[in-house]
């Protein structure tokens, strides 16, 4: 009797720690490699709206410097590698809404099994513009977004 106790507490303990290793992690799970604090997320959706991931933007104000991460997610392959995308695009303009013409451009792609990034720009008095992409078996989702973030 007490062994069969043993092992199921081990398939048990078995059980979680997989769990745990299999789930999302979330986005204070350090700031995957950037530092400051959250800002924004943005999901990173394929042609039908099913979200694939998000892209993680950050801000350290002591620094001066955004910083992102495209994050898989279970729908989007995560622990799959496969062609994923996170870049901050500084722009010209520094008014919100304006279209963004390229000052300075960051990327991270490659095939990642959970994140692409971190890349991080300094945009003083400049928008940002934010891309992600994560390709899988559903073909392509992503998110961009020009002209935010400005100041």
């Amino acid at each position: 009797m007490r062994k069969r106790t043993a092992a199921s507490g081990l398939v048990v303990a078995m059980a979680t720690v997989g769990a745990t290793l299999i789930a999302a992690p979330t986005a204070s799970a350090a700031g995957y490699g950037c530092s400051g604090s959250l800002i924004s997320t943005y999901p990173v959706k394929d042609n039908s709206g099913v979200s694939r991931g998000n892209v993680y933007l950050y801000y350290n104000s002591s620094t001066g410097y955004n910083c992102a991460a495209t994050v898989k997610n279970s729908a989007g392959a995560y622990g799959t590698p496969t062609l994923t995308n996170v870049t901050l695009d500084r722009c010209k303009a520094g008014t919100s809404g304006s279209s963004c013409y390229s000052e300075k451009k960051v990327t991270d792609e490659g095939l990642y099994s959970y994140y692409a990034g971190p890349v991080s720009l300094s945009a003083s008095d400049r928008c940002i513009s934010i891309y992600g992409l994560i390709l899988g078996s559903w073909g392509t989702a992503q998110v961009s977004r020009s002209g935010v973030h400005c100041g």
